[in-house]
């Protein structure tokens, strides 16, 4: 097998990607580019991640167009609709179907409720705290262990397949207190790895008040507003947060862990769900 520039620049992950056997149904292509070290210039060529414009159709209705990775795109579109408050619950989805890059989904929505989320959304007036509104306060008691979500980001380098390939993904992993996987997805965007991994683990029957969402994205406010509609108690991720991000989970009691990086990670808020 022809080494791999990405697994070889991953350090520890070298000898067990050449082990892996190549998926020739996975989203990336070969292409050739120039590298410069130095004085030195060669040609080479690497792996570069598919991205494409999918439409998510909500009762005969164009919800929205994702930039995302062309797979899992049923959990893509049910992770969305909860994550970004369109729905309330899993169940209020009565089917989903994808032809080719549409995903269209039926749902118990009233006709009203649907076009008013939609004249918002279209406005792009809506302000950041403003689209927080009418997101319930995390009262779950969950105590999760630090060794836990230090192992939760060694397990996302171990699943994450086409990161180690073409460097150019996001990873999310939905895992409970045990630190058992529930849910593991990754997309070209981090918002669209969130919903992905939340949409797998709700069609499977999921209760997330219990787990955690670890990411490798950075954790803003709209980070954990995904989280916090779909019940999550504990954001965790091994990149930085942002001011929005600690903003919401302390207004609404969400545990937000950042930096988690063995040895050290650094909660910003909710420090008594961790022990």
């Amino acid at each position: 097998m022809k080494d791999n520039w990405h697994a070889e620049k991953s350090g520890k992950w070298t000898s067990f990607w050449k082990d892996e056997v190549h998926d020739p149904c996975a989203p990336y292509f070969l292409i050739k580019c120039i590298e410069i070290s130095g004085k030195n210039r060669k040609e080479i060529e690497l792996d570069v991640v598919e991205e494409e414009s999918i439409k998510i159709m909500l009762d005969g209705r164009h919800l929205v167009t994702l930039l995302a990775l062309p797979r899992e795109l049923r959990e893509l579109a049910a992770g969305f609709l909860i994550c970004e408050g369109v729905l309330k619950e899993i169940g209020d989805i009565r089917s989903i179907s994808v032809q080719e890059d549409t995903v269209f989904c039926q749902s118990s929505l009233d006709n009203n409720e649907l076009e008013l989320w939609t004249e918002i959304r279209s406005s792009g007036c809506i302000g950041i705290k403003s689209s927080w509104e009418g997101i319930e306060p995390i009262t779950s008691s969950i105590r999760m262990k630090k060794e836990v979500l230090i192992n939760a980001i060694e397990q996302i380098k171990e699943r994450g397949k086409i990161w180690r390939r073409t460097g150019g993904t996001h990873s999310s992993l939905i895992c409970t207190r045990e630190g058992e996987a529930v849910s593991f997805c990754e997309d070209v965007s981090r918002a669209c790895s969130v919903d992905k991994a939340v949409g797998a683990a709700l069609l499977s029957g999921k209760d997330l008040s219990d787990c955690a969402l670890v990411t490798t994205g950075r954790l803003s406010g709209g980070m954990a507003a995904k989280a916090a509609r779909a019940g999550i108690p504990i954001v965790a991720s091994k990149a930085a947060p942002l001011s929005t991000g600690v903003q919401l989970s302390k207004s609404i009691g969400m545990t937000l862990v950042a930096f988690v990086r063995k040895p050290n990670l650094y909660v910003y808020s909710g420090e008594e769900r961790i022990s």
